[in-house]
């Protein structure tokens, strides 16, 4: 298996996962266009991809997910609840649809398998996942308010794990923010702040991922060596034998640009 973010961030977040013949975009939030070039910057070809799969009906997961995907025609999977107040144009009759998920229902798209499970956040059915192929395991959980203990038990055992780490608490009370929208960011239904991230690698991680890839990074309330030193102070409390060499293991996926590749 192997990965690379392609976008993430409210500007637009989209992970592409291949394994063999099989090659799925984890939500479109960028637009179609800028997709399409990170992708082929990438040495990917956009009309090969097997599917694309929406999270939920946030733009920044799905804005450029019509235009892109009728145009290069890649069948969308996404649950009915997302898909009825996503609102697209004519129903979204120029959409190849895939398979009707849900956020509790295991899928398989070729030789990729996809456990969603039900994460705290304001939309109408967001799920995270897992996805396994030939014994390798992936966590991908960005957009909650905070790790519940279904959340901690699915990202156990993962060869790597996306995770979000969106803001910092003091940089976001005295953001550029309105009020109402920090309320949001900082309640048990908007995003991961750098403390509760790092609240979950202290007492719930359990250390097998080669990897810890931080996502989902604010620009204005957050800073990516921020987001990287709580991850590192907190997994230094387990001691220097739980994630030998953490400096090079915990990576961070930045807003306008794609990531490394990542191969299991």
């Amino acid at each position: 298996m192997r990965l690379i973010v392609l976008g993430s961030g409210s500007s637009g977040n989209v992970l592409y996962v291949e394994s063999g013949a099989t090659s799925v975009l984890v939500d479109c939030g960028l637009s179609a266009k800028e997709t399409a070039r990170r992708m082929t910057e990438a040495g990917l070809d956009p009309t090969k991809l097997s599917a694309v799969i929406i999270t939920h009906e946030h733009t920044d997961h799905m804005k450029g997910a019509r235009v892109f995907c009728s145009t290069a025609e890649v069948p969308v999977f996404m649950s009915e609840a997302t898909r009825t107040v996503c609102d697209f144009p004519d129903n979204g009759h120029r959409i190849p649809w895939g398979e009707t998920i849900s956020s509790s229902e295991a899928f398989e798209i070729g030789s990729l398998n996809f456990y969603p499970f039900t994460i705290p956040h304001d939309g109408v059915d967001t799920f995270a996942l897992t996805v396994e192929s030939e014994g390798v395991k992936v966590g991908i959980a960005t957009d909650l308010g905070y790790i519940s203990q279904l959340v901690a038990e699915r990202l156990r055992g993962c060869n790597m794990v996306f995770i979000e780490s969106n803001h910092d608490r003091d940089m976001l009370k005295v953001g550029p923010y309105p009020w109402s929208v920090k309320q949001r960011i900082a309640s048990n239904v908007g995003h991961l702040s750098n403390d509760e991230t790092a609240r979950w690698i202290r007492e719930d991680f359990d250390g097998q991922a080669d990897c810890l890839v931080l996502l989902h990074l604010s620009r204005q309330c957050n800073h990516p060596e921020l987001a990287r030193l709580a991850a590192l102070q907190a997994l230094d409390c387990h001691g220097s034998l739980f994630f030998p060499r953490a400096e090079e293991r915990v990576r961070i996926a930045l807003p306008d640009r794609a990531s490394e590749w990542f191969e299991l």
